[in-house]
C-alpha cells in the first residue's frame, strides 16, 4: 500500500512498520520507543535479535533528549555533515527508551537524515524512528519502491514513495566519542579524508567491529542478492551459462573475440554503469546487483575493478567484497 506522507505517521504513530524513502537507501521504519513495533521490525526483516537499529532524528537538539551526553568531536561533525548520509555512535542513559532498538545495548547509532520526506515525518511524530534497512536481512538493501516491494510485499503496512535514493548507499557509521581518535565503524561515501578537515587534529582510523559493541548492519553478510556473485581477476574464470557484471569501462575495453566467445557461451552481461560518473553508479549500484535474480542463472561474476581512492570508491570496493565473499 502507497501512503501519502501524513497517512505514514498516522500509521507509525499507530505501532505500524512502513518503508520510507531516505538519501542512503530506503529504510523500514517505527517509533524507536514502541518495543512491539520495534519488534515487528526484527520480525518482518528476519533480523537477528543481537544486531541493533540504526535509529533516525530530525535535528541535534533532539539527540540530545535521549544520550547521556554530545561530545565536541562528534557535535562538530554533526553541524558540517548533518542531515547527510552519516551516522554517529553515542551513549545512552541507564533508563533509555531507546533499549529495545538497541538490542539492551548501551551505545546508540543516530543519524539525521537528508530526505525532506523522512525529515517531515520525524518532525511531526517528534519521536525518533527505528529504520534499518527495508530488506530481509542479508539481501541487498533498497533503493527504490519497486525493490522494497519485490522483497517485502505482504509483510509491511505500507511505503511511501520517494522515488530512487540520491545516494544508493548506507550510512557512514562513525565513533568520534573522543576527540583524540575518531573511528569509523562502517565505510560509507562520507569517510577519512572528509573527517579530517573538519577534525584536523584527531587521529582517524579505519576500525574493525569489536566483540563488544555491535554495529548495526555490520555484523552479519549483508548486501547480497539471491544468486551467488563470484570476484574474478580474469574473463577466462566466468563459466557458460551464468551472468558477468561488468563497468561500462571494462566492457568498452573488451575485444570483439571476447563478446562473441560470452555470447557463445551463454552470458548475461549486466552493465553497472560507468565509475567517472561514480556518484550515479552508487545510487544505482543496489538495483543493478539485485537484477542478476531476475535472470534465470545460477551463478554470476563480477569482474575486479578498482573504483579508487574516494571515500565514495572505498565504500564500493568495501560493498563489493561483502558481496562477493572476498572480504
Amino acid at each position: 500500500m502507497f501512503l501519502a506522507p501524513d497517512d505514514a505517521t498516522e500509521f507509525l504513530m499507530s505501532g505500524k512498520v512502513i518503508a520510507l524513502p531516505t538519501e542512503t537507501v530506503y529504510g523500514l521504519a517505527a517509533i524507536a520507543t514502541n518495543p512491539s513495533a520495534v519488534a515487528r521490525i526484527f520480525e518482518i526483516k528476519k533480523r537477528p535479535q543481537d544486531n541493533p537499529l540504526i535509529c533516525h532524528f530530525h535535528s541535534i537538539d533532539q539527540i540530545k533528549k535521549y544520550v547521556t551526553n554530545i561530545p565536541a568531536a562528534t557535535e562538530k561533525l554533526i553541524n558540517h555533515f548533518s542531515p547527510g548520509p552519516i551516522s554517529f555512535m553515542f551513549d545512552l542513559p541507564g533508563d533509555s527508551p531507546l533499549k529495545f532498538a538497541t538490542c539492551g545495548s548501551g551505545q546508540l547509532v543516530a543519524r539525521i537524515p537528508d530526505h525532506p520526506l523522512f525529515l517531515n515525518i520525524i518532525k511531526k511524530t517528534n519521536l525518533p524512528i527505528a529504520a534499518p534497512s527495508a530488506n530481509t536481512s542479508g539481501k541487498v538493501s533498497p533503493t527504490s519502491p519497486a525493490m522494497v516491494l519485490l522483497d517485502l510485499d505482504g509483510r509491511i503496512d505500507g511505503i511511501v514513495d520517494g522515488g530512487r535514493c540520491s545516494v544508493g548507499l548506507e550510512s557512514t557509521i562513525v565513533d568520534a566519542r573522543n576527540d583524540d581518535e575518531i573511528f569509523i565503524l562502517r565505510q560509507g561515501t562520507i569517510g577519512a579524508d572528509e573527517l579530517q578537515i573538519i577534525l584536523p587534529k584527531s587521529k582517524i582510523t579505519a576500525a574493525a567491529e569489536t566483540g563488544e559493541n555491535v554495529i548495526p548492519g555490520t555484523k552479519y553478510r549483508h548486501y547480497a542478492p539471491n544468486t551467488p556473485i563470484i570476484l574474478v581477476e580474469k574473463l577466462t574464470e566466468v563459466d557458460k551459462n551464468s551472468a558477468l557484471l561488468l563497468t561500462e569501462e571494462a566492457f568498452r575495453n573488451l575485444s570483439h573475440e571476447w563478446i562473441g566467445n560470452l555470447s557463445d557461451a551463454n552470458v548475461q552481461i549486466v552493465l553497472l554503469g560507468s565509475i567517472e560518473n561514480i556518484n550515479d553508479f552508487a545510487s544505482k549500484f543496489y538495483e543493478k546487483i539485485s537484477s542478476v535474480d531476475l535472470l534465470n542463472v545460477s551463478t554470476a561474476f563480477f569482474l575486479r575493478t578498482e573504483f579508487g581512492n574516494s571515500s565514495l570508491g572505498k565504500a564500493l570496493q568495501e560493498r563489493i567484497e561483502k558481496i562477493t565473499g572476498a572480504s
